[in-house]
């Protein structure tokens, strides 16, 4: 029978502590470091030190379709830019009040298409 020559110690609340210490007692079992580091952590770990994780961020609508002319996308969003436009919901598209029908014929596209450039990109 041989003596271990590690005993537990404090417990590893967090990754910056994990990437800390030589060795780790997991399952009741003394693991090597480089054990531990095969688990995708290791990995994430190795990605992060070279410099090549970044967050990413979603594009907004503008961005994702900068070279897309506004006529373009206003045919792409057909009626679907109505959603995004500032006059109250009763007072888009067209609409009878006895006489002639009233449209709003466009009034406010202009400000419906800003607020979908600024809105992210669906996935």
């Amino acid at each position: 029978m041989s003596k271990r020559k590690y005993k537990k110690g404090k417990l590893v609340t967090s990754l910056d502590e994990f990437f800390q210490h030589e060795c780790f007692i997991v399952n009741g079992k003394t693991q090597h470091r480089g054990w531990c580091q095969a688990w995708q952590l290791g990995l994430a770990r190795l990605y992060i030190e070279r410099g090549a994780v970044y967050v990413a961020e979603r594009l907004t609508n503008g961005e994702y379709y900068s070279g897309i002319s506004a006529e373009e996308i206003a045919n792409m969003l057909d009626d679907k830019l109505c959603n995004y436009c500032p006059l109250p919901e009763e007072s888009r598209g067209v609409h009878c009040y006895g006489g002639e029908p009233v449209m709003c014929e466009g009034s406010h596209c202009a400000e419906a298409m800003e607020a979908w450039m600024e809105e992210e990109v669906d996935e």
